[in-house]
């Protein structure tokens, strides 16, 4: 016996099997239904980014995913904007774009350019069925602008844990728990802010009345064009501020993300 799995170089519970040919592998992995691998050391249907960095990826681009139904489907991974987050890209859309998805709350199955080879940030949602199959291995939820121009900025930007969020319900507006936002450089941390997602409208976050109508932390006021102004989404007549990113010229994108903490 050559003594090769002494040490059991299988990890996530493969079963070694010595080999005597010396010219081959000096020992085989028998992996478990959840992994494969020379080593049992790749996980056999990532569900989320967070799986596709722990199979070794660090570099941000579109990867295949698998659903519940162990399906393939492609889904664009951001592993490198913000240190300790994997987040996967579910919605993208220019204010161009507003009237596609302004009154698509996310629980509504739109998907929208998901199967292109490469993503087409004026116009691409994920079907519901992927959406919720990446929800429910992920711990966070983010809105962005103008993400493929300009990257990651922490100026009009919002980041929640996805707990009591119901992401996918239909709701009036509510004190919703952030870990940090952003809205035309007005800013607070673990704090609350007025958000939307009613059936017919897209969600989004109503900062002008977030503290002077329902008594929220965060107060987006000062600036504010009008009572009804619009963040992150649902951007009506009536409610888009120039001087917010995502909805300063025709051509700035909206990007929402599913994502969680990973240490590599």
């Amino acid at each position: 016996m050559n003594r090769c799995c002494q040490d059991n170089p299988c990890i996530n519970g493969g079963l070694c099997q010595e080999i005597c040919d010396p010219h081959s592998p000096r020992f085989n992995c028998t992996c478990p239904d959840t992994h494969t691998g020379w080593r049992c050391d790749k996980i056999k249907h990532p569900r989320t980014c967070k799986d596709i960095a722990k199979d070794g990826s660090s570099t941000s681009g579109k990867y295949l995913i698998f659903d519940s139904a162990n399906e393939a489907f492609s889904v664009f991974c951001d592993m490198e904007s913000e240190p300790g987050f994997v987040w996967a890209l579910i919605q993208s859309f220019s204010l161009a774009n507003k009237g596609m998805f302004e009154e698509k709350m996310f629980g509504k199955d739109f998907p929208v350019n998901h199967t292109k080879n490469n993503v087409d940030w004026n116009s691409y949602r994920l079907s519901l069925t992927q959406m919720e199959s990446i929800a429910n291995h992920s711990t966070h939820f983010r809105a962005t602008c103008n993400f493929p121009t300009e990257g990651l900025q922490y100026t009009d930007y919002a980041r929640a844990k996805l707990e009591g969020h119901d992401i996918f319900g239909g709701w009036n507006v509510q004190c919703r728990q952030y870990e940090y936002i952003n809205i035309r450089g007005i800013e607070c941390s673990n704090c609350t802010a007025g958000t939307k997602q009613k059936t017919n409208s897209a969600w989004s976050i109503k900062g002008y009345q977030s503290k002077r109508k329902w008594g929220c932390d965060f107060d987006g006021s000062p600036g504010a064009i009008s009572n009804n102004e619009r963040s992150f989404g649902f951007y009506g007549d009536g409610t888009v501020n120039a001087d917010h990113r995502c909805s300063s010229s025709p051509t700035a994108t909206t990007q929402h993300w599913f994502g969680a903490k990973h240490e590599w």
